[in-house]
């Protein structure tokens, strides 16, 4: 079964990894399958699943990750949790160790100071661990062991009977061991029914996917990240995690440890699971196994993932913080730029089709895979907008993934924008310098102007906008809109030129027919000045006038060629003299637009709160 990410047609990065890895390790066919327990020489060496289930118990899978095997030594450290859970840890660490022993699983060795097995991940431990599962006999105490399974992997668990049985009939040196243990007080009770319950739980039935969600479900301190039931105690949890990260893999924990440095567990069927605490789980499948009985391609894949990933547990990741902070959409959250009623219209209704996402904190694989997966999942948009300016640092890993989400965005005709990166990790991400803009409010802007080509909203044009099509005067009648433009006064500025000035008395209203205009705040010390917005032909500005002689508390400068239209307080006596009726329309526009902006902008501080 190929990997899924139903959220969105374009690939995920992560899905691409673990197909690369999977196509590479497929050729390799050394080492062979368990043979030594009859049933499981029958099993096909070919077959090769990677799965990948995140802490949000989200799935990645490539191959055969739904094939059925049993567990074998997987159901070691789950045992093992479920011991702790009856008994706790001093009672079990009184009867099983918890050091490497340094000799293969199946070795018949025991601890001879303490009188008691090196650790339950070898079947010396393993089997006095299964003896403590409290039970009203093995009927009992099986139902609970795969109680236990279906909890943590979130679905049924079963045993394959032929597996059973055959381990029962051909399993003479687990019952050589379990009788020493006997003999030596290691163990209590009825052997047979020990064997029995053991025999049983290693043929339990479980797939690549499976152990990736037992794996994810142990990342999140035993809490299943889809069903949410609490499987094992976090305490319990911690402990069956630090055996498995130093006796997990046999002989071979210690290069495990060094090569991929995640506490894990193989079996003989050919699985291994790997964990993460607190981001994920790795379940693998080839039955192929090598000179220390671990699956050759499994302890292949993980170590692949751990280089490729930076996954190894002692990699500095420093404080882990989701990626995103928040994200908004062209439609909750418009540039500064004031346009044309018909075009403002058009961004309202399809402003969804740009969205904005605001990262944050430092990035690695763990809160970059997440953040990649909700943007891949942002379907609506066209345009997307990654606001880096609130990250402090990006790893290697965390880059590769946003290049190649750059990438699969951009392939599937999406405009990417990046903001607030710096030179240096502009030259760590590696993508195409023109997709960096310096601000947010920039990156909105050119988006914004791209989708309203695709509509069409009101095509480029050199003419003025006609007074009528101001939306101030929407309630005027013809003839009121005669006497209006009697009043008016047409004037020209030039690039540059300030049309109103900060400071002064506000004595005109400026109807644009013509160019775009920016409104800035001047600041007194070195007369620099701060865009608060830009405004296009088709709208008003300096409205206050109508209202009063009032201070203006912003500049207003041409940014092109500008041409407006004049409506002098001095003229706007004599009309409210002579025609209240178009006075009182005036005014009520006026109120009506400054209780829009309020609105909007009530709307933006909400979007951007949450």
């Amino acid at each position: 079964m190929d990997g899924h990410a139903d959220a969105a047609a374009i690939e995920s990065p992560v899905l691409r990894l673990l197909r690369e890895v999977h196509a590479e390790l497929l050729p390799l066919r050394d080492g062979a399958v368990a043979s030594y327990i009859p049933e499981l020489a029958q099993i096909d060496p070919e077959q090769f699943g990677i799965a990948l289930v995140t802490a949000d118990g989200f799935v990645y899978e490539v191959g055969d990750t739904r094939r059925p095997f049993t567990m074998q030594s997987i159901s070691k450290p789950l045992i093992h949790g479920l011991a702790l859970h009856d008994h706790g840890r001093e009672a079990v660490l009184a009867r099983i160790g918890v050091e490497p022993s340094g000799d293969p699983f199946n070795a018949i060795l025991f601890d001879d100071r303490r009188n008691r097995p090196f650790n339950t991940m070898v079947n010396t431990g393993a089997i006095a661990a299964t003896s403590l599962i409290r039970g009203a006999g093995v009927a009992d105490r099986m139902a609970r062991i795969l109680d236990l399974v279906r909890a943590l992997n979130g679905r049924p668990a079963e045993i394959d009977l032929a597996v059973y049985r055959s381990e029962a009939q051909s399993g003479h040196r687990n019952r050589a061991i379990a009788y020493l243990e006997l003999n030596n007080g290691m163990i209590e009770g009825d052997v047979d029914a020990h064997l029995d319950l053991y025999f049983r739980q290693c043929a339990i039935l479980t797939s690549a996917t499976d152990l990736a969600f037992i794996a994810a479900t142990l990342a999140r301190g035993g809490r299943h990240p889809l069903t949410g039931e609490q499987a094992l105690a976090p305490e319990h949890v911690r402990d069956v995690l630090s055996v498995m990260t130093s006796c997990g893999m046999y002989d071979y924990a210690g290069e495990w440890e060094l090569r991929v440095g995640l506490p894990a567990k193989s079996g003989v069927g050919g699985g291994i699971m790997a964990v993460l605490p607190g981001q994920l789980g790795i379940g693998v499948f080839s039955p192929r196994l090598d000179e220390y009985g671990n699956p050759l391609r499994g302890v292949r894949v993980c170590e692949e993932l751990s280089r490729r990933l930076q996954l190894h547990l002692l990699d500095y990741r420093g404080r882990a913080r989701p990626a995103i902070r928040r994200g908004y959409s062209g439609a909750e959250v418009r540039s500064k730029r004031v346009r044309h009623a018909a075009a403002a219209a058009d961004l309202d209704a399809l402003g969804t089709a740009i969205r904005v996402f605001e990262f944050q904190s430092n990035l690695f694989f763990g809160n970059t895979e997440q953040a990649v997966r909700r943007i891949l999942g942002a379907t609506q948009a066209h345009y997307v907008i990654l606001d880096l300016g609130r990250v402090t640092s990006i790893d290697a890993i965390a880059a590769n993934l946003l290049r190649e989400l750059h990438a699969g965005l951009r392939d599937a005709g999406k405009t990417v924008r990046l903001v607030g990166v710096p030179a240096e990790l502009r030259e760590r991400l590696g993508i195409d310098q023109a997709a960096f803009l310096a601000t947010v409010d920039q990156a909105l802007e050119l988006c914004e102007d791209a989708l309203l080509r695709t509509v069409a909203a009101r095509p480029p044009t050199s003419d003025d906008v006609p007074l009528g099509d101001f939306e101030l005067v929407a309630e005027l009648g013809a003839r009121e809109l005669e006497i209006l433009a009697a009043h008016l006064e047409p004037l020209s500025y030039r690039p540059g030129q300030s049309i109103i000035e900060q400071g002064t008395q506000a004595d005109s209203l400026y109807f644009l027919v013509a160019g775009t205009v920016d409104i800035c705040i001047v600041h007194l010390e070195g007369g620099s000045a701060t865009r608060l917005a830009s405004v296009e032909a088709g709208n008003v500005v300096g409205e206050l006038a109508l209202l009063g002689q009032r201070s203006r508390t912003a500049a207003v400068i041409a940014v092109t060629p500008v041409r407006a239209l004049a409506l002098k307080a001095a003229e706007f006596g004599p009309i409210s003299r002579d025609y209240p009726e178009i006075r009182a329309k005036l005014l009520t526009a006026v109120g009506q637009s400054l209780s829009e902006r309020l609105r909007r902008a009530n709307a933006i501080i909400h979007s951007l709160a949450n």
